[in-house]
């Protein structure tokens, strides 16, 4: 584990563990919303790499602790190859949550899918330079 550069890997979704040389993977979730494919991808990635353990976050996200320095690259391969992408962590834009929406919940009122994925399209990890 030479010269690692943690401050790229945090902003890759990457946060280091107490465990030396393991991490907690953020991944992708707009607005909440994962298909089962993605789903059985996470799984397998977790129980492969992850000690099986997944965590759902406070803010709709899903994170696979205990992803090993060494296997990093692999995960975000076999990640990809199930349609699921790394998310982001520190001072940017990261999840970007929602309802269900008028699509689905009766009491919506306006397509929150929609707009989720706009936001996300347009501010999507991008870095928080002022407030």
């Amino acid at each position: 584990m030479g010269n690692v550069d943690y401050k790229e890997l945090k902003k890759g979704g990457f946060m280091r563990q107490i465990q030396k040389g393991y991490f907690s993977m953020r991944l992708k979730s707009v607005g909440g919303h994962l298909t089962t494919q993605h789903l059985q991808t996470i799984q397998k990635v977790a129980d492969k790499y992850g000690h099986g353990y997944i965590h759902l976050t406070s803010r709709q996200g899903v994170e696979i602790p205990f992803i090993n320095i060494n296997n990093i690259d692999q995960v975000k391969q076999e990640l990809a190859a199930g349609g699921v992408q790394v998310g982001v962590c520190g001072p940017r834009v990261r999840t970007i949550t929602a309802c269900q929406g008028n699509s689905i919940c009766s009491s919506g009122l306006i397509n929150t899918v929609d707009v989720a994925e706009n936001l996300e399209k347009r501010y999507g990890g991008c870095e928080i330079t002022s407030l």
